[in-house]
């Protein structure tokens, strides 16, 4: 299923939290705490558009002092390369095994930890085999 991302842009008020879409005119909600911002907001997109909940993605961007906001600009472009690299190793694994690579060579090659060599290596598949290298989804990498 393809999901669409929007934007939360959460204030405080008061001991509340305002939170605006930007991609939904006039859409606004308030949350009592910043955890459920997310869900909150994804309900009310979904009844809006009329669309699954389970299609949206929210990325919270709460108002905050500006050393706040650099932290969070540093981890959302951190959590981008992690899923850029984790892309880029799943498809040089798989075009390493297409070459007949075996796959403790390969991790090497990548220099793949041990920990993450086991994330990488096909279900079932014994250490040195080369037969599929390809992973279902290496998003769903549980990353140390």
């Amino acid at each position: 299923m393809e999901t669409t991302t929007f934007t939360a842009l959460c204030e405080r008020a008061g001991r509340w939290w305002t939170i605006r879409v930007p991609q939904v005119e006039g859409l606004t909600v308030q949350a009592r705490s910043l955890d459920q911002a997310e869900i909150v907001t994804r309900q009310l997109i979904s009844r809006t558009l009329a669309v699954p909940a389970e299609s949206i993605r929210v990325d919270v961007l709460p108002d905050a002092p500006a050393p706040v906001a650099h932290a969070l600009e540093l981890r959302h472009a951190a959590r981008q390369a992690v899923e850029a690299a984790t892309r880029a190793t799943a498809d040089g694994l798989e075009a390493l095994g297409r070459e007949g690579v075996t796959f403790h060579d390969a991790a090497t090659m990548l220099g793949l930890s041990p920990a993450e060599t086991e994330l990488y290596r096909p279900r079932g598949a014994p250490a040195g085999d080369a037969t599929d290298l390809s992973i279902t989804d290496p998003l769903q990498l549980a990353w140390p």
